[in-house]
């Protein structure tokens, strides 16, 4: 399949970023949405210069807006066309006890990466079905496969949305014109925890380039062999 159009959520930074990125340099057009502005203008001049033949679309908004999300999808479609693949990766996390957590942070991890997830699968799927082609990639976490004291509740929010995207890969196992793919990366060289890098060896996470290659590769798959659960682990011990 020639890919065209990506929606990536979260694309301001860390991951999503990279995905972006490497929707560009393999010739495809990209809507980018998150909540921080300047930001998203950055990457698009940045995606501008490094391939001009591509289209890129700033949108800010928060998945944590059901109504929010559902304008990028439709004003994604207005302006680019029929969307290809869209990376649901917007999510946030404190690395804190369950008990620790303030009523605001815990309100906040179940909106952006439970509710704000359902939400961009959901306007996804539908325009995926409608024209009975696409791919969904979900960002999830190796939190989903071994329990983390760290990050409980980020740990199950990720888990509720890997049952959702399990239900949605067998519903469309046998449809080989759509692509339901859970990425599942360990520890990863981004900012979802604030200031916490400074404190493990680098060199030892993953980096989010890496995961978008791992993508790539992921949503070119041949029809009859889809990747399911992708799980990329880094090298270091964590």
């Amino acid at each position: 399949m020639t890919y065209k159009f990506a929606a990536i959520s979260g694309a301001s930074s860390g991951i999503g970023r990279s995905v972006a990125l490497k929707m560009a340099r393999e010739n495809v057009s990209v809507a980018i949405f998150a909540r921080r502005i300047d930001k998203l203008e950055n990457l698009a001049e940045e995606i501008k210069a490094l391939n001009p033949h591509v289209k890129v679309f700033p949108f800010q908004g928060d998945v944590r807006d059901k109504d929010s999300v559902e304008r990028f999808f439709n004003t994604c479609e207005l302006e680019f066309g029929p969307l290809d693949i869209f990376v649901n990766n917007a999510g946030i996390a404190y690395s804190k006890p369950f008990t620790h957590l303030d009523g605001k942070q815990v309100q906040d991890l179940i909106e952006t990466n439970f509710s704000g997830s359902i939400w961009s699968i959901y306007h996804a799927m539908r325009l995926f079905e409608k024209r009975n082609t696409g791919a969904l990639i979900n960002i999830s976490s190796t939190t989903i496969l071994k329990a983390s004291q760290a990050v409980p509740l980020y740990a199950a929010t990720k888990l509720g949305v890997a049952g959702l995207i399990r239900s949605l890969e067998e519903k469309y196992l046998t449809n080989k014109d759509i692509k339901i793919i859970n990425i599942i990366p360990g520890p990863t060289l981004t900012d979802l925890v604030p200031g916490t890098i400074g404190r493990v060896d680098a060199e030892s996470m993953i980096s989010p380039d890496d995961i978008a290659h791992w993508i790539w590769l992921a949503i070119n798959s041949p029809k009859n062999c889809k990747v399911s659960n992708l799980v990329l682990r880094n090298s270091g011990v964590f």
